[in-house]
C-alpha cells in the first residue's frame, strides 16, 4: 500500500503513467468496498420451512478421514435429528466401521447408516449414490471433517419454503488443526467467503461442499450431467459442489446463502496442504468462469456475479501487468523517499533494505485495510489473535507463495483429475 502510494506520487513529480496503483486502486480498494456495500444489504432466512414439513437426510462422504474428528461429525450430525444420516464410506476401513456400528448402538433410533460399495468410487460417484439412497425432501452434505452447530439444519432448511430454491449455502469457519498460518489463511479465505456469499445471495458462485443443503429431486434430475461432466475429452473429477451451484443457475432456480446455518470444519494441518487446497480451488474457479462464459450463464448472470468473476479471477492478471510494467520503467520513487531520508535526516539506508522494509510495512497495512474495507465479521477476526508481524507474514506468503501458485493453476486449469490434499 506504501509503495502504491509512492509511485503516485512518483507519478505526479514526473508526469511518467505507471499501472501498478491503478491495479491496487481498482482490484483491491475498489472491489473490496463494493463486496462490503452489497453485503450489508443482506438478510438471512429468519422464516421459512420448518421440521415439521420435511424430512432430512444427512449425507457425509469420507475418504481417509481421521476418526477422531468423524466421530464429531457424526454426532454433531445426530444432534441436529435428522431422519437419518449416510456415511458413505470410500476406503472401507474396519476402524471407521466399528467407529460406526458403536455410534448406531448409542443412538439407535438416529437411523445411522454405514455404506461402503465394495472399491473406491470417488466423491461425485459417492454422493450420487447417497442421493439415490436418501429418503429425505431435503439432503444435507457434510464434508467428513465439518462438524454442525446444534440448530443448523433447522436454519439451512428455512429457504426452502421458496419453490425456486433447490441449493442452500451453510455458512462455514474452521478449527485449527495444525499449523497456525494456514489456520488463519484458511479463516481470512471463509470469513471473505461469507462478504462474497451475502453480496450474491440468490445466485452463487459456489455452494461449498463443506456444509450445503439440496432439494433432493433437483439432484436426482441431475445425476446423470453430474457424474459424466467433461471438459474437451476428460471428465471433471473434482470441484463438485461447483458443478452442482452451476446446474443451478443454469436451469434458473435460485442459490442462497443462510448466515444462521453455522458449521465449523477442519483448517488444513500444514501450509502445503493448504497450498494445495488452493491450487484446486483456483483451477475449478478458471475452469468454471470458461465453462460460464461458454455456456452462456456469466451473461445472463446477474451483474455481482460477473463482477466477482472478474474481480477475483482477473486480479492476478492485472496485477501481472502492473508488476512487469513496474520492473521495465524501473520506476525510482523508492530512491526519491531514500534521498529524502538522507538529506532530512542525514540517515543512510541501503536502497535493497528500504525497499523490503516499504513492502514488508505495505503488505501489513494492505492486509489490515481489506479486511476493514469488506466488513469481514470482526468478532471471528479478533478471535484469531492476527499480530502485525503476522500480517506481513501472511502478505509475503501471499505474493511469493500463492501469487505464483495462482498463475499456475491458470495455466493448467485442465489439471481437474483429482483432489490433491489426501
Amino acid at each position: 500500500m506504501i509503495f502504491e502510494l509512492l509511485e503516485l506520487f512518483y507519478m505526479i513529480l514526473t508526469h511518467q503513467f505507471v499501472y501498478w496503483p491503478f491495479h491496487f486502486i481498482l482490484f483491491f480498494i475498489l472491489a473490496s468496498t463494493i463486496r462490503g456495500f452489497l453485503a450489508r444489504k443482506y438478510k438471512p432466512y429468519t422464516e421459512g420451512l420448518s421440521r415439521n414439513q420435511v424430512k432430512v437426510s444427512v449425507i457425509i462422504p469420507e475418504y481417509k478421514e481421521e476418526l477422531s474428528i468423524l466421530e464429531k461429525v457424526i454426532r454433531s450430525a445426530i444432534n441436529n435429528n435428522p431422519d437419518e444420516i449416510i456415511i458413505l464410506c470410500d476406503d472401507g476401513r474396519k476402524e471407521e466401521e466399528q467407529l460406526i456400528k458403536k455410534l448406531q448402538r448409542e443412538y439407535p433410533s438416529a437411523n445411522i447408516r454405514y455404506v461402503f460399495p465394495g472399491k473406491k468410487m470417488g466423491k461425485r460417484a459417492s454422493l450420487s449414490l447417497g442421493w439415490l439412497l436418501a429418503t429425505g425432501d431435503i439432503i444435507v452434505q457434510l464434508d467428513s471433517d465439518t462438524i454442525m452447530e446444534p440448530n443448523t439444519i433447522n436454519e439451512i432448511i428455512k429457504p426452502f419454503a421458496d419453490p425456486k430454491v433447490v441449493g442452500v449455502q451453510g455458512h462455514p469457519l474452521l478449527f485449527q488443526t495444525g499449523s497456525r498460518l494456514s489456520y488463519i489463511m484458511g479463516q481470512v479465505i471463509e470469513l471473505s467467503r461469507d462478504v462474497v456469499c451475502r453480496m450474491l445471495d440468490g445466485f452463487l458462485v459456489v455452494i461449498d461442499g463443506k456444509i450445503a443443503a439440496y432439494r433432493r429431486d433437483f439432484v436426482i434430475k441431475n445425476i446423470r450431467n453430474f457424474l459424466v461432466e467433461s471438459w474437451g475429452k476428460s471428465r471433471i473429477i473434482l470441484a463438485d459442489d461447483r458443478a452442482l451451484t452451476f446446474l443451478a443457475n443454469q436451469q434458473g432456480y435460485k442459490t442462497v446463502y443462510q448466515s444462521t446455518a453455522y458449521a465449523r470444519s477442519a483448517a488444513q494441518p500444514t501450509l502445503f496442504k493448504f497450498i494445495t487446497q488452493q491450487l484446486r480451488w483456483v483451477r475449478s474457479g478458471y475452469l468454471y468462469l470458461i465453462k460460464d462464459i461458454k455456456e452462456g450463464l456469466f451473461f445472463k448472470a446477474p451483474r455481482r456475479y460477473r463482477f466477482q468473476e472478474i474481480t477475483y479471477l482477473f486480479s492476478p492478471i492485472s496485477f501481472t501487468a502492473a508488476l512487469i510494467q513496474t520492473l521495465i520503467l524501473n520506476v525510482q520513487a523508492v530512491e526519491i523517499l531514500d534521498s529524502g531520508i538522507l538529506l532530512s535526516t542525514g540517515l543512510y539506508i541501503p536502497l535493497l533494505l528500504l525497499s523490503f522494509i516499504i513492502f514488508s510495512i505495505g503488505i501489513g497495512i494492505t492486509f489490515t485495510v481489506s479486511i476493514k474495507l469488506m466488513n469481514i465479521d470482526k468478532v471471528e477476526i479478533k478471535k484469531l489473535k492476527i499480530r502485525f508481524i503476522d500480517n506481513i507474514i501472511l502478505g509475503l506468503i501471499g505474493l511469493f507463495v500463492i501469487y505464483p501458485m495462482t498463475l499456475y493453476a491458470m495455466l493448467t486449469y485442465r489439471n481437474v483429475t483429482d483432489w490433491l490434499t489426501r
